[in-house]
């Protein structure tokens, strides 16, 4: 509950859906990057970001740099 009370206060964080043929980009990315440990996840990101146009994004995961926006980590 903790986690989704935060991701509603996130703004101008976006959940969205995703249909079929964003699962193809997705697929795409991870064939792309076969050499890199990617989950569907990371692939769906960095497809997402790709298409429409994110210029930063804040992730405790530096695969999706990948993408080639800027990233935005806390390291602790």
């Amino acid at each position: 509950m903790q986690f989704l009370s935060l991701i509603e206060m996130m703004s101008p964080l976006r959940v969205v859906s995703i249909d079929s043929s964003e699962q193809r980009g997705a697929a795409h990315v991870l064939r792309k990057f076969s050499d890199q440990d990617l989950t569907l996840t990371d692939a769906m990101g960095i497809h997402l970001m790709r298409e429409r146009r994110i210029k930063s994004c804040w992730s405790t995961d530096r695969h999706l740099g990948l993408s080639g926006v800027r990233l935005i980590i806390n390291e602790a």
